[in-house]
């Protein structure tokens, strides 16, 4: 049952509006939708960067994140159906080409171009429904995408063409198709007039959509900044939202609160997400803690803020104003997500915290906007929340696919007398031409027949890979130990894959004075043949400025390695044969680099900065350079014995 403004009369609203499943329907899978549109959104406005440059690359993304001002346009040439047509219809063909000829980044700005519209359109589409079946179908659908991206082990099926990644596809695009053609022919709710003040209640979406991507929706998110496994964060994903579902079922969600109500829940919120998420982030399960209270919190303030915008009668401007208060809603989406994404590969003014920490906060204030609106008060509903949450264990399908189908590796018996190393900057998994390819990456890994793979740039959440778990992901196809070294934040950083059997490992981030992208390295102590094999995996500061950043994190990681014998340490050092900081790591450290003489560049420019070093005690042969085009690195491999 939803609240009434003060002002609305019983006989301003009209009599009918549209029921069953359809509108929900409608709703749920244009979210689902938008959220693999931002999802690879990610990756494609990295590569656009690297070929446009920083500037060019951001203005065109901050101008497609406006496109939802163009909806009051839209409404008056078109009207209302026609802003749901080219809103929510655009934004499934879209889907459906991106399936068909792979996401592009010219497809990735049209996509993101097109979503904003849909965010505007998504309220005309909910129009009549309170606040509360709103927020309701919004989780239901980031549900049931979390749950379909987690069955394909959180690499959203848009980057592949497989007959069951296709028949995803074309089954949401069909029943969204389906939805929304029941929701045209059923003719327009009539909209209600609403203040400025009210319309900033549609902007509660930003936000709200920004911190689902980002933490609260996302499994790779959990278990890396969890330190659990897959399986685990996902079960806590779908608890939260859940439990969110069940909340909004209960009634409880849409009681008169004072708006100062709502500003501490948003605190709490950004608070809880700020820890969780950046550079200077907790870890541990306190993260499965915030994210599950996350889910039901946010879920609450999107509906409380929702309520003014989609009332079906009362007073004030026309409807436009709520076009463009949802316009405002989907640019705040690149407000947090694109500085936040910049973050990983360079400075900020300020730490990357803020940023989900300020979403919260925002969330809140919207929220409060629309937080004491009056009305009679809906009854609870206990059985009603007991059957909403309980319909969310469905979520759950998506673990169990993954667990499923999990792959059978055809992993080589183990030489105790050597061991095939690998070092790969896998560039977060995105190839040469802007696509996130694992299995390009898997297949180079396996050509070497790799007893330890040294990764650099691994995302494991991170939204340069699409928030895709790219560890856990090559860990899972290869059959191989995952140890796991966050740098940048959680999300980013270094790893190591073995199939020997791990003593001990660990990880740290190396000193740095500002607010830019933080270095670190990853380590395990190996048994190999009886005896303790120390393998690090790291990547140094790029730039020919940053030679002095370079020393000192050579500097700290000779510390931390204090001499062991029987070492590797291998990555991409940013440093050519010669330099003062490869002279740095070789004089009178006891290491030495593992090729015996000239060879190939290991990156497609020419340069060589990918190195495997080893002690003394180490017998290196077969060092080998791999072109491949499945990386903006090439992978380096050498065989390496234990001396005598």
């Amino acid at each position: 049952m939803t609240t009434t403004h003060p002002g609305t009369r019983p006989e301003d609203a009209p009599p009918i509006v549209p029921q069953g499943p359809a509108r929900l329907a409608l709703i749920a899978i244009t979210i689902a939708v938008l959220a693999q549109i931002l999802r690879l959104s990610g990756p494609q406005f990295a590569h656009l960067a690297e070929s446009a440059g920083n500037a060019t690359s951001i203005a065109l993304i901050l101008v497609v994140f406006l496109a939802g001002f163009a909806a009051p346009a839209i409404r008056a040439a078109a009207g209302p159906g026609g802003l749901l047509l080219a809103g929510a219809g655009g934004l499934l063909a879209v889907r459906l080409v991106v399936q068909a000829l792979s996401p592009q980044p010219w497809l990735a700005l049209l996509g993101t171009a097109v979503g904003m519209i849909a965010v505007v359109a998504l309220y005309e589409a909910a129009r009549g429904l309170s606040g509360v079946g709103f927020a309701t179908a919004t989780v239901a659908g980031l549900g049931v995408d979390t749950a379909l991206r987690m069955a394909f082990g959180t690499w959203d099926p848009v980057w592949r063409s497989g007959p069951v990644e296709w028949a995803i596809c074309l089954l949401l695009v069909g029943l969204g198709a389906a939805a929304l053609a029941r929701e045209l022919s059923s003719g327009p709710v009539g909209a209600p007039g609403i203040s400025w003040r009210d319309a900033l209640g549609a902007a509660a979406f930003g936000p709200f959509l920004a911190l689902q991507i980002l933490v609260l929706s996302s499994p790779a998110f959990v278990a890396s900044s969890g330190w659990q496994s897959l399986t685990v964060a996902h079960i806590a994903v779908a608890t939260g939202q859940g439990l969110a579902l069940a909340f909004l079922a209960s009634g409880l969600a849409v009681r008169a609160v004072p708006g100062g109500v709502c500003v501490l829940g948003g605190t709490v919120l950004g608070v809880g997400a700020g820890a969780a998420a950046g550079a200077y982030a907790i870890s541990g399960v306190a993260v499965v803690g915030i994210v599950i209270v996350g889910q039901v919190l946010a879920a609450w303030l999107l509906a409380v803020a929702c309520r003014a915008p989609l009332r079906r009668a009362g007073d004030g401007g026309p409807v436009w104003r709520i076009d463009v208060g949802a316009a405002l809603g989907g640019f705040l989406i690149a407000v947090m997500l694109v500085p936040y994404q910049l973050s990983a590969v360079g400075a900020l003014p300020f730490p990357n915290n803020v940023l989900p920490g300020v979403a919260g906060i925002g969330l809140g204030a919207l929220a409060a906007i629309a937080a004491a609106r009056g009305g009679p008060l809906p009854a609870r509903a206990p059985l009603r929340a007991l059957v909403g949450g309980a319909a969310a264990l469905v979520l759950l399908l998506g673990t169990l696919a993954f667990t499923l189908t999990k792959p059978s590796p055809d992993t080589p018996a183990a030489d105790p007398s050597r061991l095939r190393v690998v070092t790969y900057n896998v560039h977060h998994g995105i190839d040469t031409r802007g696509r996130l390819d694992l299995a390009a990456l898997a297949r180079d890994i396996r050509r070497q027949r790799a007893d330890v793979v040294l990764l650099q740039e691994v995302g494991r959440g991170s939204l340069l890979s699409g928030t895709t778990d790219v560890g856990v992901w090559l860990s899972r196809e290869l059959g191989m130990h995952l140890i796991w070294g966050p740098a940048a934040d959680g999300q980013f950083g270094n790893a190591i894959l073995t199939s020997r059997r791990v003593l001990s490992s660990g990880s740290a981030r190396m000193p740095k004075g500002d607010w830019s992208q933080i270095r670190g390295y990853v380590w395990a102590r190996l048994d190999v043949g009886g005896r303790p094999v120390y393998v690090w995996s790291t990547r140094l500061d790029g730039g020919a400025d940053r030679v002095a950043d370079r020393q000192r994190e050579i500097a700290a990681l000779l510390r931390a390695w204090g001499g062991a014998p029987r070492t590797l340490i291998g990555g991409d050092m940013n440093s050519e044969p010669g330099s003062a900081e490869m002279s740095r790591f070789l004089d009178g450290t006891g290491l030495r680099a593992s090729a015996l003489g000239d060879y190939g560049p290991t990156t497609p420019e020419g340069k060589k900065i990918d190195w495997i070093l080893g002690t003394d005690d180490l017998v290196f042969s077969d060092h080998g350079v791999h072109p491949s085009k499945a990386s903006d690195h090439y992978p380096v491999a050498v065989t390496v014995r234990i001396g005598e």
